[in-house]
């Protein structure tokens, strides 16, 4: 890497070592190069203000790892796709209607200029260099993607669903320890269905990126939900685009946050085509010491007309001392279309805590009730039940243990 590179970030010359042990790879150097031209975000980076990755990384150097958090959804039956520092493990048994292989050398990463920590991870991604899954019919179970471990490690995964193919895809994002960068890229061909359900949790010691890329052709459908607790510096982010007429998206999720943890849901949804659909709804808390930002932005191209786009961003501060910061937008050039954001920060409702107060109930599990009610709504969407009891159960085990 140019000397001039370590000048303008120093911290570039950590990932251009690991680059080095790769060899002459274009692909992996155009990656990288997209990367070091913007260099590790900091907060004087707009879209980073409030994750500052390079203090991050430098606050968890020669940190101690902790125990890699329990997985969630272990108890799901489905492929297990398992990424971790020890590197890739593939499922026991190929699941009807799944193809994956792994990729010795790096693909190409189309969009390494708009996303340069998922082109870091692109470039940087080991053993293998990538994974791709395509599903060609419709699952009876879901897959599992489990991103685990205590030290540096970077991964490349993606996910192609053919035309009329359905599939629940829960991806596990858990760490103990280092830097964990992943991307993982979904295509959703003609007419395709996706349920992404995300749950991510790490230590006070590690700094989480998990950033997804989502293509929509027409009639295609995607739907996400993503429950996060955070981590010494997480952030979780998804840039979809509506490329094909009809296409519709939810992009839901809760960050519940206690002292000391972070955690950033950034979304970036462009709508491209005409008569497409978006919905989002994001719920978070935090306590004293707790740091959580929301960054969401609706584009609408010229030409995307009667594009249904609503965006709302609610967040509880628990707490003197807890920090949330929101910035939802839109950008619009189409001018048939229903589009809204909103945003709000508050505190628990202070009626509803005296009533259950008044009926015997202690004041940390009438806090932890109010506060699981206000996060369900995120939940809503999980087409299973089993499944969104789950999410349910996992924040309020946070609330009440955490509190």
């Amino acid at each position: 890497m140019p000397d001039v590179i370590d000048k303008i970030d120093p911290g570039v010359a950590r990932f251009a070592e690991i680059l080095s042990k790769f060899g002459e790879d274009p692909r992996r150097q155009r990656a990288f190069d997209a990367f070091a031209s913007v260099g590790i975000p900091h907060r004087r980076v707009e879209n980073w203000r409030w994750s500052d990755i390079r203090a991050g990384l430098k606050s968890i150097d020669g940190a101690a790892p902790v125990a890699v958090p329990a997985d969630p959804f272990a108890d799901v039956l489905g492929a297990v796709f398992r990424f971790s520092d020890k590197g890739f493990q593939p499922p026991a048994k190929r699941p009807a209607g799944v193809q994956y292989y792994s990729k010795s050398d790096a693909p190409a990463f189309a969009s390494a200029e708009e996303l340069p920590m998922g082109a870091l991870a692109a470039a940087l991604a080991d053993d293998p260099a990538a994974v791709v899954i395509e599903i060609a019919a419709p699952l009876a179970e879901p897959i599992r993607l489990v991103f685990d471990g205590q030290s540096d490690r970077f991964h490349h995964v993606a996910i192609i669903l053919r035309e009329g193919a359905q599939a629940t895809i829960l991806e596990s994002c858990l760490s103990g320890g280092g830097f964990a960068n992943a991307v993982i890229e979904y295509t959703l061909e003609k007419g395709a269905s996706a349920e992404r359900l995300v749950m991510q949790s790490g230590g006070a010691s590690t700094v989480q990126l998990h950033t997804a890329k989502v293509a929509l052709a027409a009639d295609a459908r995607f739907s996400q939900t993503v429950y996060a607790t955070g981590s010494k510096l997480c952030r979780v982010e998804t840039r979809l685009v509506h490329e094909g007429s009809h296409s519709e998206a939810i992009l839901n999720g809760a960050y519940l946050l206690g002292d000391g943890y972070h955690c950033d849901f950034t979304s970036h949804v462009r709508h491209a085509d005409e008569d497409c659909k978006t919905e989002q709804a994001v719920k978070g808390a935090a306590l004293a010491g707790g740091k959580g930002a929301f960054q969401g932005k609706f584009y609408v191209k010229r030409g995307a007309q009667r594009t249904d786009a609503n965006m709302q961003h609610n967040a509880l501060l628990l707490e003197d001392g807890a920090e949330i910061n929101a910035k939802p937008e839109l950008e619009i050039y189409a001018d048939d279309v229903a589009c809204a954001h909103g945003n709000t920060c508050g505190a628990l409702d202070a009626d509803q805590l005296f009533y259950l107060r008044q009926r015997g109930i202690p004041e940390a599990e009438a806090k932890a009730l109010l506060t699981r009610s206000f996060v369900a709504d995120a939940f809503a969407e999980i087409s299973d039940e089993a499944l969104q009891e789950l999410f349910l159960d996992a924040a309020h085990a946070w609330l009440t243990e955490v509190r």
